[in-house]
């Protein structure tokens, strides 16, 4: 019985002893061989993921980082397997090679100086390839992977790119099968390429069967390189009030643009770009619906086909183009502004009607705003604001012209703070439909910005980029012929714009326009007998008459507020001569009495 006792109760002791003695052999076997098994499966020291990377996959997702720190290198954001790849080929290289130094040193010399010769050969060769594809890689894959990674949630697992020169003709990407694709992914996909890479409405090619996770996008068919007003007509006279066709875009699409978007446009680019083509191509459009335009012009030459028109107010001497914007950002502004105030009527809701919608058009603005703010230190009074009032006028029909139709164009060579008159960019910024006529990169970054890619510059006569909310688009200008080389072919189209221009509504011009603006073509004749800013007419030609008698230029307003007697000694002063008689008055060419006016 002892025995058997001493057998029941010694054998699972031993047994137990014996287990003991196993596990912990075990577990120090295994602690032991633990930092082998992290640097073979390529996981950090301490066992503990940096990551959310995955064997196959890299790190991904808006937080790939899972380190208290909230870093991690490059070699943590690596799929697993790659890392155990790599520390697991350099310990058996390294192995290899100690022990072909042991049984055969020379063959191993031999063998490391042409592996090293070849891997030479092969990093000169990457780092060739590296530098000059670094600009690529920077400013197109780099931007567009992670603008894909954010927008799908999923890094690409390649991005190829191909270009001929700066413009890009075609985009391959390809995601991990286990990538979801849905309608909203891929519409983030084009969105990018095409905000990343400037690439229009390309054409996409998906392919999302089984394991396939890939697109290819390709430039779409380009804007034709020459188009007539007859390509257009339809669109043009077809178009809502509140819409401007630029021209034709590509897949013959016609480009608009809205009000709506943005209540003023700017038209910057280089001599000879193309900017008074287009600005007439949009004035016309204006003009048939029965706007009121501003031709404000220094360099007097831009738009000689509006001269005299009755709906036309034309500056270009720096007194007159102070006088016509301080009106128009003044008094004029400020009537309008109260006019839909109290037509709302309580209602939060504009319901009379302000006036004709007015267009500013302001031409080289680089030439004529140092003018502007030469003219005004030499007129300016200790009582007077140290801004122009022209300038002033400006910056407050930037800010405030939408609710009061009153719309600014702005057209510089390069639209620079300083071509505004203001020490900001507030006038540039709040120009938000922008016509870049040959761009190049100083002109895009001052009017466009560099968050929006530049496309390549075009040399095609009429070739624009319209920006606006909904991106860039590529657009050819209808030519009008207005300055053809032909000069009976341009005669005809100049004769053709005057007759569109007051072939619909006729803009009246409101009767407290300063006299000395008004055209030639009105003031021989009695003034409409409208107030400011009264629902437009429908006049048609008026025929010129350049001469005026003293008291009709006094009651036309030509002299402001200067009384009868005091115009009629200014003219004795000046000795200026009759241009000829009627009855017994003398008559007086118009421009003679303008430049007295203005003195």
């Amino acid at each position: 019985m002892i025995i058997a006792a001493v057998i029941l109760i010694g054998v699972p002791a031993v047994l137990l002893a014996v287990v003991i003695k196993v596990h912990d052999a075990i577990r120090k076997i295994c602690k032991a061989l633990n930092p082998a098994w992290l640097w073979f499966t390529g996981l950090p020291n301490d066992g503990h993921s940096r990551t959310n990377a995955t064997w196959r996959r890299a790190s991904h997702g808006p937080r790939p980082v899972l380190h208290n720190s909230g870093h991690a290198v490059a070699w943590h954001h690596l799929p697993r397997l790659y890392r155990a790849g790599i520390r697991t080929g350099a310990t058996v290289t390294a192995a290899a090679v100690l022990y072909g130094f042991a049984v055969a040193t020379v063959l191993t010399i031999t063998v490391l100086c042409t592996v090293t010769a070849v891997l030479l050969v092969a990093g000169g060769w990457h780092a060739v390839y590296r530098i000059r594809n670094w600009r690529h890689e920077r400013h197109y894959v780099k931007p567009l992977e992670r603008t894909l990674t954010d927008a799908i949630g999923a890094p690409p697992v390649t991005i190829e790119i191909e270009r001929l020169g700066d413009e890009v003709k075609q985009v391959a990407i390809e995601w991990a099968p286990d990538t979801e694709l849905g309608a909203v992914q891929k519409q983030a996909a084009i969105d990018a390429v095409t905000t990343r890479l400037a690439l229009e409405a390309p054409d996409d090619a998906w392919k999302l069967k089984g394991r396939n996770r890939s697109v290819v996008f390709t430039q779409s068919e380009p804007p034709p390189s020459h188009v007539e007003w007859a390509d257009v007509a339809d669109a043009v006279m077809s178009a809502a009030p509140d819409e401007l066709v630029f021209g034709i875009g590509k897949r013959g699409a016609i480009v608009k643009a809205k009000y709506s978007e943005s209540p003023h446009l700017c038209i910057p680019g280089g001599s000879g770009g193309g900017k008074s083509n287009l600005a007439a191509f949009l004035l016309l459009q204006e003009m048939m619906r029965g706007s009121l335009i501003f031709n404000l012009d220094p360099k007097w030459i831009s738009h000689l086909w509006l001269q005299n028109l009755p709906n036309v107010i034309s500056a270009h001497d720096i007194p007159d183009l102070h006088l016509a914007l301080s009106w128009l950002g003044g008094k004029e502004l400020l009537r309008r502004t109260k006019a839909a105030y109290y037509s709302a009527g309580g209602t939060g809701r504009v319901r009379g009607n302000v006036g004709s919608r007015i267009i500013g058009l302001c031409e080289e603005l680089n030439y004529g705003m140092p003018g502007l703010k030469d003219h005004w230190r030499e007129i300016r009074s200790k009582e007077d604001p140290k801004q122009s009032p022209a300038i002033a006028g400006l910056s407050a029909m930037s800010c405030a012209g939408r609710a009061s139709d009153i719309h600014e164009w702005l057209i510089a060579q390069l639209l620079t703070v300083q071509s505004t008159g203001v020490s900001d960019s507030t006038i540039r910024t709040n120009a938000g439909i922008k016509a870049m006529a040959r761009w190049d990169p100083p002109g895009w970054a001052m009017a466009v910005g560099k968050h929006i890619p530049m496309p390549p510059q075009n040399t095609t006569p009429g070739r624009i980029q319209v920006v606006t909310g909904e991106g860039v688009r590529e657009t050819q200008v209808p030519y009008l012929h207005l300055d053809d080389k032909d000069e009976a072919a341009a005669e005809e189209a100049v004769r053709w714009a005057r007759d569109l221009a007051v072939s619909g509504t006729v803009a009246l011009i409101p009767s407290d326009v300063p006299g000395q603006l008004w055209p030639a073509s009105v003031l021989g004749h009695a003034r409409p007998s409208i107030e400011a800013g009264q629902e437009p007419g429908t006049a048609g030609h008026v025929p010129p008459a350049p001469r005026l008698t003293l008291p009709e230029a006094h009651a036309q307003g030509m002299f402001g507020d200067r009384n009868y007697e005091a115009v009629r000694k200014a003219v004795q002063r000046a000795r200026l001569q009759p241009a000829g008689k009627r009855g017994t008055a003398n008559e007086y060419d118009i421009d003679d009495l303008h430049d007295l006016a203005r003195r």
